[in-house]
């Protein structure tokens, strides 16, 4: 598993390369960046903040402090995240939880969606359930 993260002590990042497979839980302790295409089988732990890559795939559920989820990437299980959670085109997430704001680009599609402060939804976003007492801005997409 660790020939596909590479460390950077400065920033205290962990950086995963694109395509790698994953197969176990994932911890890591501090930031983290993944690559495009990366497959975990299994849950994604972070302290810190998360990246997300493009097309990526997780299998069970991710933790962090904030997220950045880019363009068709996958959560097939939850993800909870603690200040902040962006979600870019395409993306598709089962459950969704923050304590803090959530922003959803067009074209994403969420199952169920709870957040502490606001959730922006811009320009086409599919949502099946949005838990009561999370307020909901809509805005077009420009």
């Amino acid at each position: 598993m660790m020939r596909f993260i590479k460390y950077h002590p400065r920033s205290n990042t962990f950086v995963i390369e694109k395509r790698a497979f994953l197969e176990e839980d994932v911890v890591l302790d501090g930031n983290v960046i993944v690559g495009q295409e990366v497959k975990f089988w299994k849950n994604l732990i972070v302290s810190g903040r998360l990246e997300l890559g493009k097309g990526s795939i997780v299998q069970g559920n991710v933790k962090a402090e904030s997220a950045f989820v880019c363009a068709t990437a996958k959560v097939l299980g939850n993800i909870e995240t603690v200040s902040e959670l962006v979600l870019l085109d395409g993306a598709r997430i089962n459950i969704a939880a923050c304590e803090g704001d959530i922003r959803v680009r067009p074209g994403c599609s969420i199952g169920s969606v709870k957040a502490g402060g606001t959730l922006e939804l811009v320009g086409k976003v599919t949502v099946r359930k949005v838990e009561p007492l999370t307020k909901v801005i809509v805005r077009a997409e420009k």
